[in-house]
């Protein structure tokens, strides 16, 4: 019966185990000496595989830690640095004006004739009622140019809401080319007055 040799290779240890028969040890370790540097390449490779990154993270990972480069997580006081700073807030332009009434020099009669007036035109908008109070005040007084003070009287007059800004109001209607101002006295140019003779009051939907 042909004796059993048995040869156990650890390529993570670079061990070898042998059991055999002592008559077969010499023919063994011939064999092993052509052997060995097959072994020591394998024992290498296996060696250089498990010192390789696992991943393109780890990589990255063990590159930093050649530089001497550690990310940090960001600080509180780093992302206040970071934080976009509050501009001082400025004062709003759309504060509220006050007026003053003022005598207009109209009679009771005209006073009722401006009510009537402006009831016909239903004005809907802040422009549209300022407008047609300027319009009917240039109208029907000697005025050429009218104040503030004076379109305010004239709103209350009628029983209008007064608007948070005249002169914002003012503004609007001469970008329109509705009136001409200076110094926030405004007088009435034609779009304007046919605006007030021809569109208003305004038709509802469908013409009625």
């Amino acid at each position: 019966m042909t004796e059993q040799v048995k040869i156990n290779l650890n390529l993570s240890t670079g061990e070898v185990a042998i059991e055999a028969p002592a008559s077969a040890l010499d023919s063994i370790f011939d064999r092993l000496e052509s052997f060995l540097p097959k072994l020591v390449s394998e024992f290498e490779l296996n060696e250089a595989n498990q010192r390789e990154p696992n991943s393109e993270t780890d990589a990255s990972a063990s590159e930093d830690e050649d530089n001497g480069t550690e990310e940090q997580m960001p600080t509180k006081a780093d992302e206040q640095k970071k934080a976009p700073k509050k501009r001082n807030s400025k004062p709003s332009s759309t504060k509220p004006q006050s007026y003053k009434t003022v005598d207009l020099g109209l009679s009771p009669q005209e006073r009722t004739e401006f009510k009537d007036f402006y009831i016909s035109k239903a004005p809907k908008t802040q422009n549209d009622h300022v407008l047609v109070v300027i319009y009917w005040l240039l109208k029907n007084t000697d005025r050429e140019k009218l104040t503030v003070d004076e379109i305010f009287t004239g709103l209350r007059t009628v029983g209008e809401r007064i608007p948070k800004r005249i002169t914002s109001v003012l503004s609007n209607l001469s970008i329109g080319s509705y009136i001409t101002k200076e110094n926030n006295e405004p007088t009435l140019l034609h779009i304007g007055e046919d605006y007030v003779d021809h569109d208003l009051p305004k038709k509802n939907e469908g013409g009625k």
